[in-house]
């Protein structure tokens, strides 16, 4: 435990390290006007979701838990939970509307997990005897930190945005499944079983932390060596004028480099559960225990190994995109209507760990008072995330405050019942 307490305690200390340097990914329009010729800001967006129980949930005074109705629910996709944060700084300089660069730094990282149907449909039907179910459990992470510059202009009526991006993972996660199984027998035998090994890829070696060889003031030490593991890829913007008040265009990131990760840790979870007649066990009082474990024990001297640590090197890309976008003033600058449509493929270039999903968001964006006053509503399904917002800005030229809040879920449906909430906040300094 002390081990495993010690691994968050470093991960929250990378977070702290790197968030101080979210914005939109792809500029919804990139031929429109910038608000300042020179700023700097900052930009943070969180968001966490399941398609289950909500905080509405959490704080009933009685919480019914109804596991047919649960079983209905997520008979189709299962239990998903979901997480993203991004945290950016950046400096932008515009000297008109044709000449516009940037450069910015930040992290991201993402988490998803999902457990399977059959665990629900077990819960809510029961198993018939002679009957055998399987339930998976799937899960993936990752923690990117990334540096990259910009450069904007318009070329025909053209708007061109150029985004080379150098990135350095962190941690990461490939997809990994854990096993449970459940038999039962004519006889009255009942045998379950589960097991299931993590293995995670990090920039510095964990061992020497968690062996205390090594503290958090040492972490910069390894820096350099950190930053020279980065990998690389560009990002490809173009919008077009088709029409009055119309602008369309499309949008890319292609991975390019690997990012390396040279050091690996694995663990590894097992249960098992065996009687010959739960019922008999039940009268007599003779229940058997449940055996379970972490880790690895030594068949000859006895000795436990919970964590290996080894120098194992994975090579990490960030999510291949593609799409499009618009931007849409029916009635003049005053409102925006902005949709965009993609795909994004997670590891692109690996058979095995390939995760495709789409991704999509919808933006009616109200300006009044010569846009010093500016207001956001939407819906978006982004880093497997579907979120229901509504944000506000403040833009006094030389200030600009932004704050966004949204109601998320892992499914259309649950996003609406609140079961996940979201926020992002910014501030723009400039003239």
């Amino acid at each position: 435990m002390k081990k495993i307490l010690k691994i968050f305690v470093l991960s929250a200390s990378f977070f702290a390290f790197f968030a101080p340097l979210f914005s939109e990914e792809f500029d919804s329009d990139i031929l429109a006007k910038p608000h300042r010729y020179f700023e700097i800001g900052v930009d943070s967006n969180i968001a966490a979701a399941n398609n289950l129980y909500g905080i509405k949930d959490v704080f009933k005074k009685e919480l019914v838990i109804d596991l047919e109705q649960i079983s209905n629910d997520l008979k189709d996709s299962g239990f998903n939970a979901g997480f993203l944060n991004q945290e950016q700084v950046f400096l932008n300089l515009n000297l008109g509307s044709r000449i516009r660069f940037s450069a910015f730094a930040g992290i991201e990282a993402s988490s998803h997990m999902n457990i399977s149907d059959d665990l629900f449909e077990l819960l809510g039907s029961g198993l018939r005897v002679g009957e055998t179910k399987t339930v998976d459990v799937t899960g993936y992470a990752d923690v990117f930190a990334n540096v990259g510059v910009s450069f904007q202009t318009i070329v025909n009526n053209y708007g061109i945005k150029i985004t080379p991006t150098y990135f350095v993972p962190i941690v990461y996660v490939p997809k990994s499944t854990a096993t449970g199984r459940l038999e039962t027998s004519s006889s009255g035998a009942i045998k379950a079983s589960a097991e299931s090994n993590v293995d995670i890829y990090t920039a510095v070696n964990m061992h020497d932390f968690m062996e205390d060889e090594k503290t958090l003031d040492n972490l910069s030490l390894d820096a350099a060596k950190i930053l020279s593991n980065g990998g690389f890829d560009l990002t490809l913007e173009l919008d077009h004028n088709w029409f009055h008040r119309f602008n369309a265009g499309l949008y890319t990131r292609i991975p390019i480099l690997a990012g390396t990760l040279n050091y690996k840790m694995s663990t590894r979870f097992w249960a098992s559960y065996y009687t010959e007649g739960l019922l008999d066990d039940v009268l007599n009082d003779e229940l058997p225990s449940p055996e379970h474990g972490i880790g690895w024990e030594d068949e000859e001297t006895g000795e436990k190994e919970t964590i290996r640590y080894s120098e194992e090197t994975y090579k990490a890309y960030r999510p291949f995109k593609l799409g499009v976008k618009a931007s849409y003033s029916p009635f003049g600058d005053w409102l925006k209507i902005q949709p965009s449509l993609g795909i994004a493929v997670r590891n692109p270039y690996s058979s095995d760990e390939r995760i495709f999903y789409p991704e999509y968001s919808l933006d009616f964006r109200i300006s009044l008072v010569k846009r010093i006053f500016n207001f956001n509503f939407g819906t978006a399904y982004q880093s497997q995330i579907f979120q229901q917002r509504a944000g506000f800005s403040l833009n006094l030229r030389v200030l600009e405050i932004l704050a966004q809040a949204s109601m998320c879920g892992t499914s259309l449906m649950s996003s609406f019942d609140r079961n996940g909430y979201g926020a992002m906040v910014g501030v723009r300094i400039g003239f």
